[in-house]
């Protein structure tokens, strides 16, 4: 699907569309059939509250949190030299954990 050829058919028949209304409506000068175009033409959008908060929760998680990189870099130098150990205890004590939050 090609979204370009999409937006223009959409784009042309807005444009069509708000032509039959504006010749519809009646107009006394040049000047404001201009400027009735001008303001048809415009859009708006109006987001939920639930939407704007999905928006920041987005880009708030887009951003990397501060040290992670470094953080990265010396988990992965400890695997590499097999320094990296599992403590199995913490490991079972937080698997048990989520799983009592999910059961409640």
């Amino acid at each position: 699907m090609k979204i370009n050829s999409t937006q223009q058919y959409i784009n042309q028949s807005y444009a069509a569309n708000n032509v039959k209304a504006n010749t519809s409506a009646s107009a006394n000068t040049p000047a404001d059939q201009g400027k009735q175009s001008e303001e048809t033409l415009s859009d708006t959008i109006n987001l939920s509250s639930t939407t704007r908060d999905l928006q920041k929760i987005s880009a708030a998680s887009a951003e990397e949190p501060k040290g992670r990189a470094q953080m990265v870099e010396n988990l992965k130098l400890q695997v590499q030299s097999n320094q990296y150990t599992v403590n199995a205890e913490q490991v079972a004590e937080k698997m048990i954990g989520s799983i009592m939050n999910e059961v409640g």
